[in-house]
C-alpha cells in the first residue's frame, strides 16, 4: 500500500513538473506607480524601483501639484526622486511636501524667488539632495534650509543671491550632515568670512560662474574635510583679505588649514602671478585648473610644496616662458597644459623627473628650447609643441632617459627632419610634423625605432628623400606624404616596409613612380596618389585593396597591364584623360574588384568590353561624362552590379534592352541628362531594380497605351521623376497587375507641368506610402483618387495653384495611414476639416502662404490632439476662436518655432503680432455671433478656477471648485460680496492651495442676512499667486446666491413630483 501512495506521488509530481512553464517571470519593483495615473495629473510618473518611484511635475503651479502629492502620499509611496520642471512658483511655501516621503529634489527652470521657512518640514529627515537650478533666487533661503538634517548635497545653479550672511548654516541641521556644496553660475559677490566654518564634512565646495572679486584670509578656515574647490569663472585677483592695495597674487591665507583638498579650480578669473607661497599647506592637491586668467609670472619653486598633483592647467595666461625647474620631480604629474600662452623659451631643466606625463605646449610663439630642456622624463604620453616658431632643435633637448610616445611638431618652421632629435625616443609611437616647410629628409634621419606605427610629413615642401631612410623602422603602419612636392619616387626609397598598410601620396607633382618602388610593400592595404601629374600606370603591389589614382592625367589603361590581385576592391580613376580608351582587358586580372569609380573622364560611350573583365564588379560610377547613346546590352552582361551610376551625362537615346545582363541592379541613377524618350522595354531583365532616378531630364510620359516602361521591374519600390515635363498621368505610367505583386513606395512627381489629378493616378499606386507632387500647376483634385492610395503616409501637394477643396467632399478623402500632409504655399482658403480630422494618424499638417484666415474648432481640435500645424505666413484673423490653440500654447514646455511664426494680421490692433503673445482677453469676438453654449463655453475667456457646485443645506453655504489654468496660482480667495456695490464685502477668507471646497456658516460668520436676499448677492472664488497676489476677477468664478434660491426650488419640484406618482401607481 505504502509503495502504492509512493507511485502515485512521484506520478502527480511528473504531472506538475510538466504543465509547470520554464520561462523566468522577473519580479516588479517594491514600489509601482499607482495604477490609476490621473491621481498624480498634472505630474508623471517616470520610473518605479524597489526604493521608491520617481516623479516629475513639469509646467504647472502649487495649486495643481499638491493635489497631486497629496494623493500620492494617501498610498504611502516613497518617492525616490522629484523633479519640479519649469513649474510657476515665484515663492516655495506651504504644506507642499509636509505628507511626501522624498529623498532627491530638483527644482529647474522654475522662477523662484523665495522659499519660505517651513517648506521642507516635512522631508526634513528623508531628504538627501536638493538641487535648485536656474531660479531666480534673492536671497539664500537658510531659515528654509534650517531643519534639512539630513542633507549630504545642496546645489544651487543659476541665481540671484548676492551675498552669504556669517549665520547662513551656523544655526542650520545640515552642518553637519552636508558633502556637497554648489553655490554657481550666479551673482554672488561677497560670501561671508565665517560663512563656511562650521561645515566641518564638506567635500566639495563649487563657487563657479559667480561675480567674486576677492576672497578673505582664512576665508575656506575649518574646511579640512574639503577635496574640490572650484573657484572658477570668477573675477578673482586677490585672495588675501590683509593686501588690500593693488596686490594680484595668490596669498597662501587664503587657503589656510586646508590640507587634504584635491581639487582647485581656479580658471577663468584675473590672478596674475604665482609664486611659493601660493599653494602652501596644500600637499594633497590633486588637480589645479588655473586657465584662462592673467598670470604672466610663475615664480621658481611655485609647484614645489604640492608634489602629487596630477594635473596642472595654465592654458590662455600671459606667461612668457617656462622657467628653470618649473615642472620639477612632480612624480604623480599627469597633464601639464601651458598652451596658448606667449611662451618664447624653454629654459635647461624647465622639465625635470616627470613620468608618464602629457605636455601641451601649443600655440605659443617659441622659438629657442635650451639644451636640457627635458630631463628624466621617461615615457611622455604626449608632447605637443604644434603651432609654434620652432626652426630647429638641439640634439640635447632631450637627456638619454627622456623620450615622447606621441610627438605633435605640425604648424613650426623646421626645415630639416634630421633636426628633430630622435635618437633616444626609443617608445616613440606617433610622429606628426606636418604643417611645417621640411624639404628633405636627409639619410639616418631615423635610427632604430621599434614602436613608430605612423608619420605624417603632410603639407611640407618635400622634394626628396634619400633611399631607405624608412628602412629602420620596423613597425611602420601609416606614413602620410601628401601636399608635397615629390616629383617621383625611387627605386629604394620605400625598399622592403614588411608592416607598412597605409602610403599616402597624394596632392605631389609626381610624374613618375619606379618599376619597383612600391612593389616591395607586401603588406600595403590602402594607397593614395589622388591629385599628382601620373599619366601612366606602374608596378603596384599586389596586396593593395584600396588604390586612388583619381584627379591624375591617366589617358589609357594597356590590356593585360594588371598583375593578378586577389585584393584589390575599390579603384577610383576619377576626373583622369581615358576618354574611350578603356578596351578589353583593360581591367584584366582585377578578380576581386568591386568598385569602379570613372567619374569625370570625357568618355563618350560605355566602355563593356573594358568592363567585361570584372566579374565582381558591384559598384560602376560612370557620372559627368559626355556618353549619349545606350545601346542594346550596353554594359555586357555584370552578373552581380547593384549600383549603376549614369548621371549628369547627355544621355538622349536609349535603346530596348540596354541593361540586359544586369540581373542584380539595385540601383539606377540617370538623372541630369537629355532624355526625352525611354521606349518600353528598355528596363527588361532588371527585375531586382529598387530605385529609378530620372530626374532633371525632359521626359513627357513613361509608357504607350498598352504597355509601361516599369512594366518589368518588378521589385521597384522607389521612382524619381521630378524636374521632367509630365502632363498627364496615365494608367500605364506605374506598374499594376493582379498576378504581379509590385511595391511601388515612393514617387517623385515634383517640379513637373500636372495640371490636375485624374483617377487614372490610382492605377499602380494603391502600395504608394510617400508622393510627392509639388511644384506643379495642380489646380483640381478629382474625387475618390487620395482615398484610394490606401498606404499613403506622406502627401506633398505644396507650390501648385489649388484654390477649393471644398465643392467636391469626395476629393478630399484621406487614406487612414496619412501622417504628413503638407499644401503649402497654395491659395487655398478654407479646408474639409471633417476629411482631415478622420485622419487618425495625422501628425503634421502643413497650411503655410495660403489664404486661411479662421482658426476653426476641427483647427484646435487636432493640435490637442498633437497634430503640428503649420500656418506662417496666412491672413489669420485673431479672434476668440484663436483662444483654445492660444490656451494649448501654455501647456507646451518649449513653444516650437512652427507656432511662434502665428502672426495676426486681424483685427488692426493686434496686427503684426504673433498669436502667442496675445492674452486670451486680448482675443475678441462680437456680441452679435450665434454660439451654442458649448461654444460659449469653449471660446470664452479662460478663468484661474472653475465652480463647480454651490449649495445651501440648513444654514450651511457650501462652495466647491477646479483650478483650470497652469500659471502661477496658488491659494484660493473665496469673497460674498454686493453685486450692485461690489466693494460690499461681507465676507472674506484666504485657503490653503490645496483646498478645492469650503463649508460656510452662516449665522456664525454673522452673514445670515444673505438667505432672505440672495439676488443681492455673488460669490466669488478668486486665486492668488505664490506671491500672495490677487490675480484677476472674472466674471465666471462668481455665482449669484440667487442660483441657490432656484436649484432648491427646482429640487423641491421634483421631489414633489416623485410621490406624487408614486401615490398614483400605488392606488391603481
Amino acid at each position: 500500500m505504502m509503495k502504492t501512495n509512493i507511485v502515485v506521488h512521484l506520478v502527480f509530481i511528473q504531472i506538475l513538473v510538466w504543465c509547470t512553464k520554464s520561462e523566468y517571470i522577473p519580479p516588479k519593483p517594491r514600489y509601482e506607480c499607482p495604477k490609476n495615473l490621473l491621481y498624480l495629473s498634472p505630474c508623471n510618473c517616470d520610473e518605479e524601483s524597489d526604493v521608491g518611484i520617481t516623479v516629475s511635475c513639469r509646467n504647472t503651479n502649487l495649486a495643481k501639484m499638491s493635489i497631486a502629492l497629496n494623493n500620492l502620499a494617501e498610498f504611502k509611496i516613497p518617492v525616490e526622486k522629484l523633479t519640479i520642471y519649469k513649474c510657476n512658483i515665484a515663492r516655495l511655501f506651504g504644506s507642499l511636501l509636509y505628507k511626501v516621503q522624498l529623498r532627491l529634489l530638483y527644482i529647474e527652470d522654475t522662477p523662484i524667488q523665495t522659499i519660505d521657512e517651513h517648506t521642507f518640514l516635512g522631508v526634513n529627515k528623508t531628504l538627501n539632495e536638493l538641487h535648485i537650478t536656474n531660479s531666480a533666487l534673492k536671497e539664500f533661503p537658510k531659515l528654509a534650509f534650517q531643519n534639512l538634517g539630513n542633507l549630504t548635497v545642496l546645489r544651487i545653479h543659476g541665481h540671484n543671491i548676492n551675498s552669504l550672511p556669517t549665520d547662513a548654516f551656523t544655526e542650520s541641521h545640515l552642518a553637519g550632515k552636508l558633502l556637497r556644496l554648489h553655490i554657481s553660475n550666479g551673482s554672488l559677490v561677497t560670501p561671508a568670512s565665517e560663512a563656511f566654518q562650521v561645515l566641518r564634512k564638506l567635500k566639495t565646495l563649487d563657487l563657479h560662474g559667480n561675480h567674486l572679486k576677492d576672497l578673505k584670509r582664512n576665508q575656506f578656515k575649518g574646511l579640512r574635510e574639503l577635496e574640490v574647490l572650484d573657484l572658477s569663472y570668477n573675477s578673482i585677483n586677490k585672495l588675501d583679505g590683509s593686501h588690500i592695495q593693488d596686490l594680484v597674487k595668490l596669498g597662501w591665507g587664503a587657503f589656510a588649514r586646508n590640507s587634504v583638498l584635491k581639487l582647485l579650480n581656479m580658471s577663468f578669473n584675473k590672478i596674475k602671478k604665482l609664486d611659493s607661497n601660493s599653494f602652501r599647506g596644500m600637499r594633497f592637491l590633486r588637480r589645479l585648473y588655473l586657465s584662462d586668467n592673467m598670470i604672466s609670472d610663475v615664480g621658481r619653486g611655485t609647484f614645489g610644496g604640492i608634489v602629487k598633483v596630477g594635473t596642472i592647467d595654465l592654458a590662455r595666461n600671459f606667461i612668457t616662458k617656462i622657467d628653470y625647474q618649473m615642472f620639477f620631480q612632480l612624480n604623480f604629474m599627469e597633464i601639464i597644459d601651458v598652451s596658448e600662452n606667449k611662451v618664447t623659451v624653454i629654459e635647461k631643466l624647465a622639465f625635470k623627473d616627470l613620468y608618464l606625463t602629457h605636455i601641451n605646449i601649443s600655440r605659443n610663439a617659441i622659438k629657442k628650447i635650451e639644451k636640457g630642456a627635458f630631463e628624466n622624463c621617461a615615457n611622455i604620453t604626449v608632447l605637443d609643441l604644434s603651432h609654434n616658431s620652432i626652426a630647429n632643435l638641439s640634439k640635447e633637448t632631450f637627456d638619454a632617459t627622456t623620450y615622447a610616445t606621441e610627438m605633435i611638431l605640425s604648424y613650426n618652421m623646421l626645415t630639416d627632419l634630421s633636426s628633430v632629435p630622435l635618437h633616444n625616443m626609443t617608445g616613440l609611437k606617433i610622429l606628426n610634423v606636418s604643417h611645417n616647410s621640411i624639404a628633405k629628409i636627409p639619410k639616418n634621419t631615423f635610427p632604430k625605432l621599434y614602436e613608430l606605427h605612423t608619420i605624417d610629413l603632410s603639407h611640407n615642401n618635400l622634394t626628396d628623400i634619400f633611399n631607405g631612410v624608412f628602412q629602420t623602422l620596423f613597425s611602420l603602419r601609416n606614413l602620410n606624404l601628401s601636399h608635397n612636392s615629390l616629383e617621383s619616387v625611387k627605386p629604394g626609397v620605400f625598399g622592403a616596409l614588411p608592416t607598412l598598410l597605409e602610403l599616402d601620396l597624394s596632392y605631389n607633382r609626381l610624374k613618375d613612380v619606379a618599376r619597383s618602388s612600391l612593389t616591395r610593400l607586401s603588406s600595403m592595404r590602402t594607397l593614395t596618389l589622388k591629385g599628382n601629374h601620373l599619366e601612366t600606370l606602374f608596378q603596384l603591389p599586389i596586396s593593395v585593396s584600396y588604390l586612388d589614382l583619381s584627379y591624375n592625367y591617366i589617358k589609357s589603361l594597356p590590356a593585360k597591364f594588371w598583375p593578378a590581385m586577389n585584393s584589390l576592391l575599390s579603384l577610383d580613376l576619377s576626373n583622369n584623360m581615358l576618354e574611350d580608351n578603356l578596351v578589353q582587358g583593360s581591367f584584366q586580372n582585377l578578380l576581386t574588384l568591386q568598385k569602379l569609380n570613372l567619374n569625370y573622364n570625357g568618355i563618350t560611350k560605355p566602355p563593356w568590353a573594358a568592363l567585361s573583365d570584372l566579374t565582381s564588379l558591384q559598384y560602376v560610377y560612370l557620372e559627368h561624362n559626355e556618353i549619349e547613346e545606350l545601346p542594346r546590352s550596353a554594359f555586357g552582361k555584370l552578373p552581380v552590379v547593384f549600383e549603376l551610376q549614369l548621371a549628369h551625362n547627355k544621355l538622349s537615346n536609349i535603346s530596348v534592352k540596354t541593361f540586359d545582363g544586369l540581373l542584380q541592379l539595385i540601383n539606377l541613377n540617370m538623372s541630369n541628362n537629355k532624355i526625352t524618350h525611354i521606349p518600353n522595354g528598355a528596363f527588361q531583365g532588371l527585375v531586382s531594380l529598387q530605385t529609378l532616378d530620372l530626374s532633371h531630364n525632359e521626359l513627357e510620359k513613361l509608357d504607350n497605351k498598352t504597355h509601361g516602361l516599369l512594366d518589368d521591374c518588378f521589385s521597384i519600390e522607389r521612382v524619381n521623376l521630378s524636374n521632367n515635363k509630365i502632363t498627364f498621368i496615365s494608367r500605364k505610367m506605374f506598374p499594376s497587375n493582379p498576378y504581379i505583386p509590385y511595391k511601388l513606395k515612393n514617387i517623385d512627381l515634383s517640379y513637373n507641368n500636372i495640371p490636375l489629378i485624374t483617377y487614372d493616378f490610382v492605377f499602380g499606386t494603391t502600395k504608394v506610402e510617400t508622393l510627392n507632387l509639388s511644384h506643379n500647376s495642380i489646380a483640381d483634385i478629382r474625387r475618390y483618387v487620395l482615398g484610394n492610395f490606401t498606404n499613403l503616409q506622406t502627401l506633398d501637394l505644396s507650390f501648385n495653384l489649388l484654390e477649393d477643396l471644398m465643392s467636391d467632399p469626395h476629393a478630399f478623402i484621406l487614406p487612414k495611414q496619412i501622417t504628413d500632409i503638407n499644401v503649402s504655399n497654395n491659395m487655398l482658403n478654407e479646408l474639409p476639416w471633417k476629411e482631415i480630422v478622420k485622419a487618425e494618424n495625422l501628425t503634421t499638417l502643413d497650411l503655410q502662404y495660403n489664404n486661411i484666415t479662421e482658426f476653426t474648432k476641427e483647427m484646435n481640435t487636432l493640435v490637442k490632439n498633437k497634430t503640428k500645424i503649420l500656418l506662417k505666413g496666412n491672413p489669420l484673423t485673431c479672434d476668440c476662436f484663436a483662444r483654445p490653440m492660444r490656451r494649448y500654447f501654455d501647456t507646451l514646455l518649449d513653444l516650437p518655432p512652427f507656432y511662434e511664426d502665428i502672426i495676426c494680421n486681424a483685427p488692426t490692433y493686434l496686427k503684426g503680432k504673433p498669436l502667442f503673445q496675445i492674452w486670451d482677453d486680448g482675443l475678441l469676438c462680437s456680441d452679435n455671433m450665434n454660439l451654442t453654449n458649448q461654444e460659449k463655453i469653449e471660446y470664452d475667456i479662460a478663468t484661474d478656477v472653475k465652480l463647480r457646485e454651490l449649495k445651501m443645506v440648513n444654514d450651511q453655504l457650501t462652495i466647491s471648485w477646479s483650478v483650470i489654468k497652469n500659471e502661477d496660482i496658488a491659494d484660493p480667495y473665496v469673497i460674498i460680496r454686493g453685486i450692485k456695490n461690489l466693494q460690499d464685502a461681507l465676507y472674506t477668507k484666504t485657503l490653503p492651495y490645496f483646498q478645492r471646497k469650503l463649508d460656510i456658516n452662516i449665522f456664525k460668520e454673522n452673514i445670515a442676512k444673505i438667505k432672505n436676499s440672495k439676488r443681492d448677492y455673488e460669490i466669488c472664488v478668486v486665486a492668488r499667486n505664490s506671491l500672495d497676489n490677487i490675480r484677476n476677477f472674472f466674471q465666471n468664478q462668481c455665482r449669484s446666491l440667487d442660483a441657490i434660491n432656484s436649484s432648491e426650488k427646482q429640487f423641491s419640484t421634483n421631489v414633489y413630483l416623485v410621490l406624487v406618482l408614486l401615490f398614483v401607481s400605488y392606488k391603481y
